[in-house]
């Protein structure tokens, strides 16, 4: 049964009167050719709106207009739905709804799919509340997947600001924007048939709401295990063999480009295998999950994605319906979005070029809210309340020996060391220890890492090292950090990484880059260390800063969008291995492991 967002009554029978001719439209999209992702075909026809719906598509003189009709010259430019992002963090855009909405809506993005899990680590349901309250009367609209859970691990492994508990989730489940329960969990807990999750997908399953998953790397045994669970989604394929086997188990594969999996220069092999095999594309998806903002400004949003396709090889109306019509139905929507049909939403785009995605209009609800490639609404952005701010709660002003690795013992130690890369893994190294302190290797590519616990003020810090990111001379620091966002930190001097904490702390929260023991570039998210309240175009460049400093002062070997692979490098919820403020945690066995082994052999 497909699910209906709508909070007003539709007046079917103004539809039918329109669509007979019988009554004036309220606006007409004429001389326009349709991008129909129902046929997979474009062709021409007028689209005919009444009461921010589609009443007709038909030909000039089949439908009535009057005095107070606007009637649109299209000239022969192409008209597609409005895109649906099936899964996002608006959190990892860092900006407010309002600032979102003017960044892509004239983008043709129209709906929002949006887990809060973020925002509700720091600040909880009550984080959700004030992020979803944003929304109202916003020219988007924003669905809710709800947080599958919140915290991501146990309090012996991770600490996070705020607990969803079962009752919140139900509640969550109960609220009409909601559509789906989230999959961003570790997936050991669907191998392990963790009961209160699998409750949580019975639950939505009641309601008829899609079930969120991720399932990296899996395939064969496991990939069977997890969709017999419920899982109706994934959105963190690792490869092109991967996609086909989740397709065959009946997935909807959602497709993002990343650096460590299933990048952009992957998808050309991914189309052509999919054409070669004969493989209907229908279950696979457009998303975004995370759009930093000078990534939101230099390549787009979701309509990046579209073009992406395209360019590897999708039809361009093939890669329209994955960012709309297959959108829709997974998150079972298509009664009211996705295609342009009666009956359906009036959320349309309007195509100077049908191939580059070039969009120049866009209708939301059937009002135009954007000419000539313009935002043509006023859309408020209010201030935030003080309680949402300063979440950055460290006990004391963190000293350089805070974060040292400390032994009992001098010489040759064997270490643990978190490996960047994708998958993230570890390795043992030998270092030395002077005065009981285990010493950073440059030589080795080995920087020092620590998280520091924010929300609690309880002093706990994760000590321990990172090799494969060639961070020198100076040190690097964020509250964002996935998926409890307490404040990391990486550098090659411990005094430095002092410094980056510091500086994060008194900004509330943020990033922060250091070199020697000068602060040389800061980005405040003072909105629970997570958001800020600036424009696009400001929060972009002042990112970009931090990430010249990372790349040109520090020399970190990760030179594309470095700030948005660091995000993940704590995360214990992806594979391999994970750092959190209680140790390093093994993903596969939510265990912690030992920093230090012992006294290096040999």
């Amino acid at each position: 049964m497909a699910r209906s967002t709508d909070s007003v009554v539709i007046d079917r029978p103004h539809l039918v009167g329109v669509a007979l001719g019988q009554e004036p439209a309220d606006r007409v999209l004429r001389g326009g050719r349709i991008v129909s992702v129902d046929t997979r075909e474009t062709f021409a026809a007028d689209v005919v709106i009444a009461a921010g719906r589609i009443a007709a598509l038909a030909r000039e003189g089949d439908y009535r207009i009057d005095d107070e009709t606007e009637v649109i010259d299209l000239d022969g430019r192409h008209v597609c739905p409005g895109l649906i992002d099936p899964h996002m963090h608006i959190e990892s855009s860092n900006l407010t709804l309002g600032e979102l909405a003017r960044a892509i809506v004239p983008r043709g993005v129209l709906a929002l799919v949006a887990d809060p899990h973020e925002i509700a680590n720091v600040l909880g349901m009550a984080g959700i509340e004030f992020l979803l309250g944003q929304s109202a009367g916003l020219p988007v609209d924003v669905l809710l997947r709800v947080p599958g859970r919140v915290p991501a691990l146990p309090a012996h492994l991770e600490t996070s600001g705020h607990e969803v508990n079962w009752e919140s989730t139900l509640a969550l489940l109960d609220r009409p924007d909601a559509i789906c329960i989230g999959g961003d969990v570790n997936p050991a807990l669907l191998l392990e048939a963790d009961a209160d999750h699998l409750g949580k997908i019975e639950a939505a399953i009641e309601r008829d709401m899609t079930i969120g998953g991720q399932l990296p790397g899996f395939i064969g045994p496991e990939l069977d295990a997890s969709v017999a669970c419920g899982l109706e989604d994934t959105h963190v394929a690792e490869s092109v063999a991967e996609v086909v086997e989740q397709l065959r188990r009946g997935l909807r594969v959602l497709l993002t480009p990343r650096i460590d999996r299933l990048p952009a220069a992957e998808w050309p092999e991914l189309a052509s295998t999919l054409r070669r095999q004969g493989i209907d594309t229908r279950h696979l998806v457009l998303c975004t999950d995370d759009v930093h903002p000078n990534r939101l400004r230099d390549e787009g949003h979701l309509d990046h994605r579209v073009r992406l396709a395209i360019e590897s090889g999708f039809g361009p109306v093939e890669a329209v319906q994955m960012a709309t019509q297959n959108s829709a139905e997974l998150m079972r929507l298509g009664r009211d979005r996705g295609s342009i049909t009666p009956g359906k939403r009036a959320d349309l785009v309007v195509l100077d070029d049908l191939g580059s995605f070039d969009v120049s209009m866009v209708l939301h609800n059937g009002q135009v809210v954007v000419r000539d490639h313009r935002l043509d609404v006023d859309i408020d952005t209010p201030g935030s309340p003080d309680w949402v701010k300063g979440t950055v709660r460290l006990p004391d002003e963190v000293k350089a020996e805070d974060l040292v690795v400390q032994v009992e013992v001098d010489g040759p130690v064997t270490v643990n060391v978190v490996e960047f890369g994708g998958p993230k893994t570890m390795r043992q190294v030998d270092l030395v220890s002077v005065g009981g302190i285990v010493q950073l290797d440059s030589e080795q590519d080995v920087a020092g890492l620590a998280v520091l616990e924010r929300h609690k003020g309880s002093g706990a810090v994760g000590r321990g090292f990172v090799a494969g990111l060639g961070i020198t001379g100076g040190a690097v620091a964020s509250t964002v950090n996935h998926d409890s966002h307490n404040v990391f930190v990486v550098g090659d001097d411990h005094q430095s990484m002092a410094v980056a904490v510091n500086a994060l702390s008194a900004s509330g929260g943020g990033y922060c880059a250091v070199v020697g023991t000068e602060v040389r570039a800061l980005v405040p998210l003072p909105i629970a260390g997570l958001l800020s309240e600036e424009p696009l175009e400001s929060l972009a460049e002042a990112l970009d800063a931090v990430e010249r400093v990372l790349v040109d002062d520090l020399g970190c070997s990760v030179t594309f969008h470095p700030l948005y692979a660091l995000n993940f490098l704590c995360l214990p919820n992806i594979p391999e291995v994970g750092m959190t403020d209680q140790g390093i945690v093994a993903t596969s066995t939510l265990k912690i492991v030992p920093t230090v082994v012992g006294p290096a052999s040999g």
